[in-house]
């Protein structure tokens, strides 16, 4: 659920691994602008905007799900978002050609590789290195929890918040995404910094619930809630460079 890519004013350059994993590099000031002269120059983001397929004439597509790819750009006084489908090459037969999709494909295929274009002058640190998040988005919902996941009760939770208070409600209109179940809505969401999730993980484990990982250093688990015949899931999301709480843009 992370993202694929991001690069900070700074130089942070942050991007996903073919395995996940998430890796972070540091761009010279030139690199910073070089990719932001790659990005504003495609000339796509004037204004936030969701490009949409046409079907070709007569097509009747094989009927499946199709990803989307979402840029958000840094454009003067505000941040663009321009999303776009992602089309398999064996499906692009169905739909008419689009300039845009086009070049917003390519510029993804460069931004996630830009070590193939940008020069060594563009670079502060090259190497990367894996990237380690100053804290962790956590996501809650109330939904059934089976198998044989503690009780919230059993858990010794370090924090004066409980388990089921935790964060605040997250907002319809919010764009966090979390792979959690059809439970309870709203999510509820909270932010903690490092050391406080790994505090929390461990006590999780203390109390015998299993904690899954994911490649990108997400991780999350399920409690079963007796007292309320229920039970609350956790999915706890690095948080990115240009992310600091629940009310940022994703």
């Amino acid at each position: 659920m992370s993202p694929a890519v991001v690069v900070t004013a700074d130089g942070r350059l942050v991007t996903k691994a073919v395995d996940g994993a998430l890796v972070e590099r540091k761009l010279s000031a030139e690199g910073v602008q070089r990719l932001r002269n790659e990005a504003i120059g495609s000339g796509l983001f004037v204004s936030d905007r969701q490009i949409s397929l046409e079907l070709a004439p007569g097509a009747t597509p094989t009927q499946h799900g199709l990803d989307s790819r979402t840029f958000r750009v840094w454009n003067g006084s505000r941040t663009v978002t321009v999303s776009s489908p992602v089309v398999a090459q064996a499906d692009e037969m169905y739909f008419k050609p689009s300039q845009e999709r086009t070049q917003l494909d390519a510029l993804a295929a460069r931004l996630r590789a830009p070590e193939s274009w940008l020069p060594a002058s563009a670079w502060a640190a090259p190497a990367p290195k894996p990237y380690v998040p100053d804290g962790f988005r956590v996501v809650t919902s109330m939904e059934q929890v089976g198998g044989s996941q503690p009780d919230v009760a059993a858990v010794d939770w370090p924090f004066n918040t409980p388990i089921t208070d935790l964060g605040e409600p997250l907002a319809a209109s919010s764009g966090v995404i979390a792979p959690l179940g059809p439970g309870t809505r709203p999510l509820r969401c909270a932010t903690l910094d490092a050391n406080d999730a790994r505090a929390a993980r461990d006590a999780f484990e203390r109390a015998g619930a299993g904690v899954s990982d994911g490649p990108d250093g997400a991780f999350g688990t399920g409690l079963t809630w007796r007292a309320a015949g229920s039970g609350i899931v956790l999915f706890f999301q690095a948080v990115m460079p240009d992310q600091s709480s629940c009310t940022d843009a994703y």
